[in-house]
């Protein structure tokens, strides 16, 4: 029988909710609830050691700083390339 690794379940469920929740401020045109939330993940996944996810959220956190409207060029890629992170770990 397989070991589940728990922490690792719940890391990627936290992850994913933070990832929705960024694109939901995004929609919800509250870029600053965006880098709040990208800025969880940052720190989440800076914690656990998941290279790929911290990298991948720094390309979501660089077009939203100074963003003063929810016209982001490159934020569709950065969330699309942060699922593709945490999907990985």
């Amino acid at each position: 029988m397989a070991m589940i690794d728990e922490e690792l379940i719940l890391s990627r469920a936290q992850f994913a909710v933070e990832a929705m929740a960024i694109g939901q401020s995004l929609l919800d045109r509250d870029v600053q609830a965006a880098g709040f939330r990208t800025h969880l993940i940052l720190a989440h996944a800076s914690q656990q050691g998941y290279e790929g996810v911290m990298h991948a959220a720094r390309l979501v956190a660089a077009p939203l700083k100074g963003a003063g409207t929810v016209i982001i060029p490159g934020i569709g890629r950065a969330l699309l390339n942060l699922s593709d992170a945490i999907d990985a770990i």
